[in-house]
């Protein structure tokens, strides 16, 4: 009898730790399937945020203007410089069709711009230096009125003012989405038009549509673009 049973327990705990064994190959399982699934999912949604990016970077210009510093004072400053830059700038933008000519018109502006922005600085008694440029930047999810640019590096032109190391100001040279109404907060019909023309259906859908899915993907590329170019996004606040 007791080498029966001494057979039966150790047939139980056979038994025991094949069952043990199956529920580690199980779990084992379950966490690699997971762990593609999770890596199938990143690289689809790095593969969207690039394409999604990359295809509306090619079609805007946008304007980034940055302040000295966080202080009342040069947060008022940048404004007032964002406004004479955007006065200056705007007749000469205004007949453009096309993203090649805005950017000639920009380049050949950028001078000016500077002599436009150093002008105000001194007016305020300040004696910041002036940057201007138009070079790549990162831009987080930002809106326009009614209108919805995802996160991404796109061409920008650039005005820094003094150290650069304040809050910023940023809308779009090219199509003109600077000039909302201020009594709608809405991008003119004229700018609109523009954006359409430069895009094709879906994306234009896609950066005019208010619908909780875009939201979602747009907040989606802001996570990716922070997580994999950290330094540089965060240069833009």
């Amino acid at each position: 009898m007791k080498k029966v049973s001494r057979t039966n327990t150790i047939k139980q705990k056979y038994r025991e730790f094949i069952k043990d064994d199956e529920r580690m190959i199980r779990i084992s399982f379950i966490m690699l399937m997971s762990l593609i699934l999770v890596t199938i999912c990143l690289t689809v949604a790095v593969s969207y945020s690039s394409t999604t990016t990359s295809s509306l970077a090619d079609k805007v210009i946008r304007f980034h203007v940055v302040a000295n510093s966080d202080s009342t004072q040069d947060q008022l400053l940048k404004q007032q410089v964002k406004d004479e830059v955007i006065a200056y700038m705007e007749p000469l933008l205004k007949e453009s069709t096309d993203i090649e000519d805005s950017r000639y018109i920009i380049k050949e502006s950028i001078p000016l711009i500077k002599e436009v922005a150093e002008e105000v600085v001194a007016n305020w008694g300040k004696d910041y230096s002036i940057y201007v440029a138009l070079d790549q930047a990162n831009f987080p999810t930002k809106s326009y009125g009614d209108v919805v640019l995802p996160a991404g590096k796109y061409e920008a032109c650039r005005v820094v003012i003094g150290e650069g190391k304040g809050e910023n100001w940023w809308c779009v040279m090219f199509p003109p989405l600077c000039y909302l109404d201020a009594s709608t907060g809405v991008v003119p019909l004229e700018g609109k038009e523009q954006l359409e023309q430069q895009l094709n259906t879906e994306q234009y859908k896609l950066i005019t549509s208010k619908s909780r899915p875009y939201q979602i993907r747009f907040k989606l590329i802001d996570e990716i673009n922070s997580f994999f170019n950290p330094s540089d996004y965060k240069e833009i606040k």
